[in-house]
């Protein structure tokens, strides 16, 4: 009897800390159906263009680079906008799960350019806020840089932040440090976003 009492117990606070975790979808229906027809209506865009209202650009040559800001409005669009290139109906199931993914998290795409194979692994990141330098929780950098036509080398990636000390109304820097040429020093691209400014 008094093991079947503790196994009740035990299973309470189980589900008890599982309901408190669950984690809420950071933006309403009215939002997530603006984002769609977005997605969906700008779909035969570029991945460029589609994003450059939630994008700062340094311009394209070595030392420089662009950052984009994955916000949970711009995550849903992309969705409708990969859906609608392939002519199919978006999956409201994935929509929710890349919702709840992202809503604790600060997420950036970034793209940097170099003039070697693999300088992109060269890149280090931080966020500073409200005087605080904020290590990222997650970052990729490709390995290998794509080579271009007139010989610069693009290396493209995401970074990602806890959001935990970050309000919605924050206006934080992005810091990359990298080496785009091997024989010299690393430069410093510093990318300002106020989020409030962003869907």
């Amino acid at each position: 009897m008094k093991g079947k009492f503790l196994y009740l117990i035990l299973i309470f606070l189980i589900t008890g800390c599982a309901k408190n975790k669950e984690v809420g979808i950071p933006i309403s229906p009215e939002e997530i159906k603006e984002a769609i027809n977005y997605g969906e209506k700008n779909a035969s865009l570029t991945f460029t263009e589609f994003t450059e209202k939630w994008t700062i650009d340094y311009g394209y040559r070595e030392g420089k680079g662009k950052a984009t800001i994955i916000t949970p409005f711009l995550r849903v669009a992309l969705l409708a906008k990969n859906s609608a290139e392939k002519n199919q109906k978006i999956d409201m199931k994935i929509v929710n799960i890349a919702l709840k993914d992202i809503s604790d998290k600060l997420c950036f795409r970034v793209c940097l350019y170099g003039n070697y194979a693999t300088f992109g692994r060269t890149a280090k990141f931080y966020l500073e806020y409200n005087g605080k330098k904020i290590q990222p929780i997650s970052s990729y950098m490709s390995p290998y840089s794509q080579f271009t036509r007139d010989y610069t080398h693009i290396s493209e990636g995401e970074v990602k932040f806890s959001k935990k000390e970050i309000p919605e109304n924050a206006k934080v820097k992005l810091i990359v440090i990298f080496k785009p040429f091997e024989e010299l020093e690393a430069e410093t691209c510093i990318f300002e976003f106020d989020i409030s400014k962003y869907k």
